[in-house]
């Protein structure tokens, strides 16, 4: 397949648990043929701890996610100068957004002194593209993929990650964040996900957040 035209050579998918943003940072990965750099969860020990019993597991599943985030970005982006594109389907900052919500006083005041000294030395992405539906349609598609310590997962959680996300995107403005709209992509049609994305990275787009719709409506 033919590489899209593209000027942005850092490129992040992001979005909710659920929204399919692994799926579609491997298909753009092959399409630009570009270097892959997936988040891991079946390396976590305490993952499947947290989402049984959350109040006692939440600091040490995010300390591991924030340690594994930051020794794969670091090895892989730093000071990297010969890859021409790289694709991820993670921002380092959703530690931030995570922690937020999953803990609290001092164990959260601990981790965000630690996600700050690191975050310091993280590149940005060149582009963030956030991949969206509703947090109802995100369930569905975690009771389908079948990983078993996600199928408990309550809606009310999805909806504050949403919010967490949205929270940060709004402020952010470092680089340009595209919020990619897929509401009403129902059938989960990869092929018109893909033709949107590649849309978005053949335009020019400012920093900060922008949507999708707005620009093609106009």
């Amino acid at each position: 397949m033919e590489k899209p035209e593209i000027a942005y050579r850092n490129i992040t998918i992001e979005g909710n648990i659920g929204v399919g943003k692994t799926t579609a940072a491997k298909i753009l990965g092959e399409q630009l043929d570009g270097r892959l750099l997936l988040e891991s969860f079946d390396n976590n020990p305490f993952l499947e701890l947290f989402y049984t019993d959350s109040e006692r597991y939440s600091f040490q599943v995010e300390l591991f996610f924030l340690a594994e985030r930051y020794n794969q970005l670091s090895k892989n982006l730093l000071g990297d100068i010969f890859q021409e594109f790289t694709v991820s389907d993670y921002l380092f900052v959703k530690c931030s957004i995570f922690s937020g919500i999953n803990l609290a006083g001092p164990e959260n005041e601990l981790f965000m002194n630690l996600f700050r000294i690191m975050d310091r030395f993280m590149p940005r992405p060149d582009i963030l593209i956030y991949l969206h539906i509703p947090a109802e349609k995100a369930l569905e598609n975690i009771k389908k993929r079948g990983r078993s310590y996600e199928q408990d997962i309550p809606l009310a959680y999805l909806k504050r990650l949403e919010e967490g996300y949205f929270n940060y995107l709004k402020e952010e403005n470092r680089f340009p964040i595209v919020v990619l709209d897929e509401s009403d992509n129902e059938a989960r049609d990869l092929t018109g996900t893909m033709k949107n994305i590649s849309s978005v990275l053949g335009s020019e787009w400012k920093n900060g957040i922008s949507y999708f719709r707005e620009v093609v409506e106009d």
